[in-house]
């Protein structure tokens, strides 16, 4: 039988499990929408298609978010230590970013500046850094 202090732990672990695994979750959520805006003007798709070269990078993506052994508390990919991204979806990606990023300002503003937030931070962490040594 389990007690009220049984089932507040277990509630307490999955709260803190999914507030560990947020930040890839919504990275998980975002891929896909910022491909589709690159492929969008890039590629002249309709607005909620994807050729065949951005559906396999999208599915790439994926697949490397859901292996990624930083699940937990996870920052962004460029935050990374670890670049995991065969060297042509790594050229693909970042032109995907390039493109998509100023732009998610627009329609989903407060996870572009989050991510503006994070990588000030990210930078002043490894500048920071660099000069200690």
């Amino acid at each position: 039988m389990i007690n009220n202090y049984d089932k507040l732990t277990i509630v307490n672990i999955f709260m803190k499990q999914n507030k560990e695994l947020k930040a890839w979750e919504t990275e998980k959520k975002y891929i896909p929408i910022m491909i589709k805006k690159y492929c969008h003007h890039n590629h002249h798709t309709k607005r909620n298609e994807l050729c065949s070269e951005c559906q396999k990078l999208t599915e790439y993506a994926l697949f490397r978010l859901s292996v990624c052994p930083f699940k937990k508390n996870k920052k962004f990919c460029s935050c990374c230590k670890i670049h995991c991204y065969q060297p042509p979806y790594k050229e693909q990606i970042r032109n995907v970013m390039k493109y998509s990023g100023p732009r998610m300002i627009f329609t989903h503003p407060i996870f572009a500046f989050k991510h503006v937030f994070q990588m000030i931070s990210y930078k002043r962490k490894l500048k920071k850094t660099s000069h200690d040594r």
